[in-house]
């Protein structure tokens, strides 16, 4: 992805915080959540995370926690 769409994301996730942190002020959680699934999708975007690597990294995450933190030999 070229240095001008990734800027454009940037920002893009900066106006999605601020309307989120609103939202959640006002009492609408759930909408707070919807935004904070779209920040995460644009963050994937931005940092080239494939949902196969995220779900990888989630299913890393839960058998360490399973084991108590130690990491599987």
């Amino acid at each position: 992805m070229d240095e001008v769409s990734l800027r454009c994301l940037r920002n893009v996730i900066a106006v999605l915080l601020e309307q989120r942190n609103i939202v959640v002020s006002r009492g609408a959680s759930f909408a707070g959540h919807l935004i904070d699934m779209a920040i995460m999708q644009l963050r994937l975007t931005v940092h080239d995370i494939s949902e196969e690597e995220l779900s990888e990294f989630s299913n890393f995450l839960i058998a360490n926690l399973a084991n108590g933190g130690k990491q599987p030999d």
